[in-house]
């Protein structure tokens, strides 16, 4: 849920940052002491970026209720988040949708992500489809970009690649990062759009440039390769490094094959290794194969028997085999050996985290 959780704080940054624009949909409290809604909001607004949670709360509800759509998005963000309160997705979806009613493309956003990703009350892919739809027609480009997956995948309705390559045209357009990256996929494939790998690494550019790292990625293998643009093995290790320290596996595997082969960088068995490592942690058979090689060999870490049995059992149950090393592994093998990495391989598998070669 991560994501949705950016999302949401992102969105409500964004509309209430300009709290002192923004007026109640009603008629607020009167009273001879009662702050204008602007200045309530304003006030609202500072306790939310100072993380006083409590009092931001305290300030926002009155307006909300009111009807003010800035107030209804910082508790909607408040109670997903749970931000100073137990959190609550229900109770979240209740204040984005007031605001949706009101035609809030950020709010109709919002809800869509918890209908589609949040298990909320009533939460259908149909009806996150309907609230992504209503806030993409207003030009809200991650709207449009999630309706675009959306038809994509024919999830909550009929799947129309080219309505999604329209989609993520219009998202593109604006900047969105996301929406350049999918783009560029069918672009490099010739869904929704002619195919054209010079398209597709354009896009992947922009896309990059601005940290997406699936896009970094894609970008690194045709640089790597020169296809849909100009080879180059030392852009292709920066992209392939962007991509790796935010955490994609793959980035990390084709990152440490370049430091193994000196391939756009020096070449350094030890960071080859420490690549490898990351990506095996998070799964990657690919990965945990060359890593038990490095164990076996010795090569950018101290020789470990153990080890290079772990990682190699971990990628032959994630479909990877390496027959050679099995084969020169089997004769190091004690009964020790295979006990302590059945027990490891126990542990991977019940989600324990830190396997290593020792107990």
């Amino acid at each position: 849920m991560r994501q949705l959780l950016v999302a949401l704080s992102l969105s409500v940054v964004a509309i209430v940052g300009s709290a002192p624009e923004v007026t109640a949909q009603s008629t607020p409290p009167t009273g001879s002491m009662q702050e204008k809604p602007a200045d309530a909001m304003a006030a609202a607004m500072e306790a939310y970026r100072g993380q006083r949670y409590d009092e931001a709360r305290r300030l926002a509800l009155p307006l909300a209720e009111s009807g003010e759509i800035a107030a209804q998005l910082m508790l909607g963000s408040i109670y997903n988040n749970g931000e100073g309160v137990t959190p609550d997705r229900n109770e979240a979806a209740r204040w984005f949708g007031m605001a949706a009613e009101q035609g809030d493309a950020s709010a109709q956003y919002a809800l869509g992500l918890l209908m589609e990703y949040g298990d909320v009350a009533g939460a259908t892919p149909a009806a996150a489809r309907r609230l992504f739809q209503q806030a993409a027609d207003q030009g809200h480009a991650a709207a449009q970009t999630e309706l675009g997956m959306m038809y994509t995948t024919g999830h909550g309705g009929p799947r129309d690649i080219d309505t999604a390559a329209a989609l993520f045209e219009r998202a593109a357009k604006t900047g969105h990062a996301d929406a350049q990256y999918y783009l560029g996929t069918l672009f490099a494939t010739g869904r929704g759009r002619p195919q054209d790998l010079g398209e597709a690494a354009a896009y992947f550019r922009l896309a990059a440039d601005q940290g997406q790292p699936e896009a970094s990625y894609q970008l690194g293998l045709m640089l790597q390769d020169g296809v849909g643009t100009t080879k180059n093995a030392i852009e292709a290790a920066r992209r392939f490094s962007g991509a790796a320290e935010s955490g994609l596996p793959e980035a990390q595997t084709a990152l440490a094959f370049a430091y193994l082969a000196g391939d756009g960088v020096e070449r350094n068995a030890t960071l080859a290794a420490k690549w490898f490592t990351e990506a095996a942690m998070r799964g990657e058979p690919l990965a945990q194969a060359r890593l038990a090689r490095l164990y076996f060999l010795g090569q950018g870490v101290a020789r470990d028997v153990a080890a290079a049995l772990l990682w190699l059992t971990l990628a032959e149950k994630g479909g990877y085999e390496d027959e050679a090393l099995r084969s020169a592994l089997e004769p190091e093998i004690t009964p020790e050996i295979r006990a302590s990495v059945d027990r490891q391989i126990a542990r991977w598998d019940q989600g324990a985290t830190g396997a290593t070669s020792g107990d």
